[in-house]
C-alpha cells in the first residue's frame, strides 16, 4: 500500500469512527431523555418510593439515534410485574417503535422476621419493614404499622414472608363467658349495665349478650375489651 492510499485508508477509518461515535452519542442522549421522562412519570405516581428502570432502544442505532423531536405517552399506572410497553414516536425524522421498560417500585413493607404461629398477634418483635418491589407483590401488603399491629395470624407465617391482609384477622376482644359492660342510649344519654357474652367477638362484630339484671338476651356490637354497645360505633 502506497503512502497516499494508506492516508486515504486512515481518513476513511477516522470518518467511520467519528460517525459511529456520533450515532452512539445521539443514542445515549435519546436514551437519557426517555429515562428521565419515565422516572419523572413514575415519581408522580409513587413520590416516596425507590424507583429503578431498565430498557433498551432498538438495535438499529443509526435510525433510532437520529431523532430531533420525540413523543412518549405519560405513564399513568404500573401493570403487575412492573413491565411497561410504550410507543416511542419520532417526529423528525418520522418513525415509531415500541419500547419495553422493566420497572422496580420499592417501598418498606411489613415482613415477618421470625416464624409466626396461627393466632399470634403482630408486634414490633415479629415484624419489620423491609424494602421490597411492590410491583411483584400480588396479594397485598402493609406500609403503615398502625394497619396491622395487634391483628392476629390466620395461619402460620414463615420468616421473611411479606405480610398480606388475607393472612391476618382482627383479634378477639371478647370471649364467650366474659363479663362485659353493655352500653346503651342516644345523644346526651349514657346508660350501662353488666352482662355476659354468649359468643366470641371481634372489633365491630355483633354478638349475643345476656343482660345479667333482666336475664334478657340481646344483640350488641363489640366496642373494646369487655365493652359492647347496643348501637354500632
Amino acid at each position: 500500500m502506497t503512502f497516499k492510499k494508506h492516508t486515504y485508508y486512515i481518513g476513511y477509518l477516522l470518518l467511520f469512527v467519528n460517525a459511529f461515535n456520533s450515532f452512539a452519542t445521539a443514542a445515549t442522549s435519546l436514551h437519557s431523555e426517555i429515562e428521565n421522562q419515565i422516572l419523572n412519570d413514575l415519581s408522580n405516581i409513587h413520590p416516596t418510593a425507590s424507583i429503578n428502570i431498565a430498557f433498551n432502544l432498538p438495535k438499529t442505532q443509526k435510525k433510532y439515534a437520529n431523532c430531533k423531536n420525540f413523543y412518549l405517552p405519560t405513564v399513568k399506572n404500573i401493570p403487575p410485574g412492573g413491565r411497561i410497553s410504550l410507543r416511542l414516536t419520532c417526529k423528525q425524522p418520522n418513525w415509531s417503535t415500541y419500547i419495553s421498560i422493566k420497572s422496580s417500585i420499592s417501598y418498606p413493607v411489613a415482613t415477618a422476621i421470625m416464624h409466626i404461629n396461627k393466632g399470634q398477634k403482630m408486634t414490633t418483635d415479629n415484624i419489620a419493614f423491609r424494602l421490597r418491589d411492590i410491583s411483584k407483590i400480588n396479594r397485598g401488603y402493609f406500609l403503615n404499622p398502625q394497619h396491622l399491629l395487634g391483628k392476629q395470624a390466620k395461619r402460620v407465617i414463615k420468616s421473611s414472608t411479606i405480610i398480606s391482609p388475607y393472612m391476618l384477622d382482627e383479634p378477639l376482644l371478647i370471649r364467650r363467658g366474659d363479663s362485659v359492660i353493655i352500653q346503651a342510649g342516644g345523644t346526651g344519654l349514657n346508660i350501662s349495665t353488666l352482662g355476659t357474652a354468649l359468643q366470641d367477638g371481634k372489633q365491630g362484630r355483633q354478638i349475643r349478650v345476656k343482660n345479667d339484671r333482666s336475664g334478657k338476651i340481646i344483640k350488641a356490637y363489640v366496642f373494646s375489651v369487655g365493652k359492647v354497645t347496643i348501637h354500632p360505633q
